[in-house]
């Protein structure tokens, strides 16, 4: 049996509805489904993924990992996020993660992750993670403020087969770290990657915008922002909104990594 069994569908609504009614033989470690168009494509909430057909990475990831109290099931999504965030801090500077589940370019978006775990006697049974990764698309028309490609970073297009190898054995790293319980290493890494970490900036929640820096990150996966007043205030998802202002998407560079080749 495949320790990681990899299936390519040309399209489907989501790659993670996909997983979920999936019935036949799975990996021994993960498996992963990826498709070249989703009609569907989900972030947090109501929020839409766009994506032009064949030039990006969408898939998902099924495991079942060892041990993981229901409580800390957000290290999940933070091990998908950190596996994203290394591979593309490969190819640029300035690649951070915006909590929850977003992977930024400075202000632009290039990547979303969402995960969905299911629970059997208080621990986690398995959990599908899929990502979104703009890879090769320069056009967006949607009305999504601040997407941005790898392309448009970096100046080339890049094999998405080769990125997708990098993204899953980043992930194994982190799946072998959460097997081994060390939910606390990870949640450290995923903090030093966060977005504005560091600083005060605009936020806005029910009672409007304020300033702020973030102080911490739970094991919940909850935000805690301390306002400049000295006031400490905890959101969940969908409960604060960071302001941005309107970003630039940059020039490509004048001179241009090379390419990775598929081997």
């Amino acid at each position: 049996m495949e320790k990681t069994k990899i299936i390519h569908i040309s399209e489907t609504d989501s790659t993670n509805r996909w997983l979920h009614d999936y019935r036949g033989d799975e990996g021994t470690l993960m498996t992963v489904v990826t498709c070249e168009y989703q009609t569907a494509g989900r972030g947090q909430g109501s929020n839409r993924w766009e994506s032009e057909a064949g030039r990006n990475l969408m898939f998902s990831i099924k495991v079942h990992p060892e041990g993981v109290p229901v409580e800390r099931q957000y290290v999940m999504l933070e091990a998908g996020a950190l596996a994203v965030r290394d591979v593309l801090a490969c190819f640029t500077d300035g690649i951070t993660i915006k909590w929850p589940n977003d992977i930024y370019y400075r202000d632009c978006k290039i990547s979303g992750t969402l995960s969905e775990c299911a629970v059997n006697g208080g621990t986690i049974k398995s959990c599908i993670i899929g990502t979104g990764v703009n890879v090769n698309q320069t056009v967006f028309t949607s009305d999504a403020p601040n997407p941005i490609s790898l392309c448009q970073i970096i100046g080339h297009e890049t094999n998405r087969e080769v990125l997708l190898g990098m993204i899953l054995s980043r992930f194994e790293t982190y799946l072998g770290m959460v097997n081994d319980g060390l939910y606390g290493e990870i949640a450290d890494l995923y903090m030093q990657s966060i977005y504005r970490r560091n600083g005060v900036f605009q936020y806005q929640d029910a009672e409007g915008e304020f300033m702020a820096s973030i102080k911490a990150i739970e094991p919940n996966g909850h935000l805690t922002l301390r306002r400049t007043d000295g006031r400490q205030s905890c959101y969940a998802f969908k409960e604060v909104r960071f302001i941005i202002s309107s970003p630039i998407t940059p020039s490509p560079p004048k001179t241009p990594r090379t390419p990775i080749k598929k081997k």
